[in-house]
Parts: C-alpha cells; structure tokens; sequence
C-alpha cells in the first residue's frame, strides 16, 4: 500500500506530541492534504521559498520543518508578501507541511538533546522542560567556547571569564534567555544558547555564569538532523518505502 502523509504524521506524533507544544503555538499539519502519497520528506529548520523549490527538486511530497509559520490570522492569500508566496507555492506543488516546535523543544529526546550531544556533553539530564545540563571536560570557558565554535560551524560571542574552569553546561537551542535561573539553579558554569540579549547574558556573566550566544539556527540544526535520522528509522521499522532527506538550505549545513 502507498504511504501517505497521515502515516508519517502518525511516525511524527510520538517522537513530539502535538500535547506538548505551548498554548500560543501552532504546530501539526499546516498545509496539503493527509491522504496525499508519500515517497520522499524533506526536513528543514524553516519554510522559506528556497525549501519549497528545493522540496520540488529532489522529489518529495512533504516537508517537516522545526518552526511553523500562519502565526497571525490571514486576510488573503496574496503572493506579494513572503508567507503568501511560500503557501501558493506549497499548494501549486501539491506539497504537505508539518510542523514540531515546541513540542520538539520539550520533547525528551528532543531538539535540546542534540545540542548537548554536538557538543559533547556527558550525563546530560533534563532540569526543566527544554533545558538539558550536562558535563564537560573542556577544561576552561575559552576552550570550550571553542569547542562551541567547531561544533556549530559558526562565530560565538562569550560572555565571562574566559579561564573560569567549566565542568557543567546548560543548553537551550534558540532562544533561551528566560531558562536562565533554571541554569543557575542546576549548578551549571556556562549556559549555550541561540540568542540572548546583550544585557541578560552581562548580568548573567556578573553571576558567575559564563554564556555563550551560538545563533539560533546553529543551535537548533542539530536537532533536524536528529529528527531526519529518527524519523528514517521510524519509517523502515514498518517497512515504509520513504526517503528522509534533510535540507541543504541555509546557512548551516
């Protein structure tokens, strides 16, 4: 029998509940149609034009991404504003969408899990829904800044005392600014995450914990490159005949 788009959401669903999500968010099934064949799903970190022509060109019929869009209510369906292009190009391709935000975040394992493990961290446990606190052997708060830096591919900024000794890490993909206590409160010596401002991560540096702001999409592709893994072997454990492919769109690959 063919696959079709609700057998993927049912593959979908225990790997991030669609329970788990936050009130204010919108995730699931966004766009297409649950009856719609299946034979290959693209996983990306957000829906953007270059995903949906990228969808098209390797031939997949679904795309699972981390952040949902139609946040705001729509008055129209109009082409001359990016959500509007990106869904009249969704329908014209006859593409599904689905979405795991948050959801994905607080899912155990999760897009948190993935960030501890890129970088390396050891025991990592869950404190708070999203927050993970594991240890490092990284020696210093420079190295591991550094070790930060070849993990994600990308520049970060530090805040501390760069030759503070760091023995635990809090991460949070994203943005993570409000899971800040819940750091101080583990024991951890740094906190990674996506964004943070300025003046949080200065007070929080005065407090004696060392952040590093990594990028949001850095922090958080970790955890799409899990899902497309997790999702494959979902799918050839009841034998679907479904190609997982992640997205080679962005900037971190």
């Amino acid at each position: 029998m063919p696959v079709t788009v609700k057998d993927m959401m049912a593959l979908l669903l225990p790997l991030a509940p669609v329970e788990d999500a936050e009130e204010w968010d919108n995730v699931g099934l966004l766009a297409g149609r649950e009856a719609s064949e299946v034979e290959a799903v693209l996983c990306a970190l957000d829906l953007t034009e270059a995903v949906v022509d990228e969808a098209v060109r390797r031939g997949a019929q679904m795309i699972v991404t981390h952040h949902p869009i139609l946040f705001r209510g729509r008055k129209h369906l109009r082409e001359d504003d990016a959500e509007g292009r990106m869904l009249c190009k969704l329908i014209r391709a006859d593409l599904a969408l689905y979405a795991m935000h948050t959801n994905y975040d607080n899912a155990c394992p999760g897009v948190n899990d993935a960030l501890a493990a890129a970088l390396g961290l050891s025991d990592a446990e869950v404190v708070e829904r999203c927050v993970r606190v594991g240890a490092t052997d990284a020696g210093t708060f420079g190295a591991f800044a550094d070790r930060v830096e070849r993990a994600l591919g990308g520049p970060v900024r530090r805040f501390g005392d760069l030759d503070k000794p760091i023995k635990r890490v809090a991460v949070v993909g994203g943005s993570g600014g409000d899971y800040l206590s819940a750091a101080m409160a583990a024991g951890a010596d740094a906190f990674v995450t996506g964004e943070i401002s300025y003046h949080r991560a200065l007070d929080a540096a005065c407090d004696g914990l060392c952040v590093v702001e990594a990028g949001h999409a850095a922090t958080e592709r970790p955890g799409i490159l899990a899902l497309a893994d997790a999702l494959q072997k979902a799918a050839d454990a009841v034998q679907y005949k479904v190609r997982i492919l992640n997205s080679q769109v962005g900037l971190y690959l």
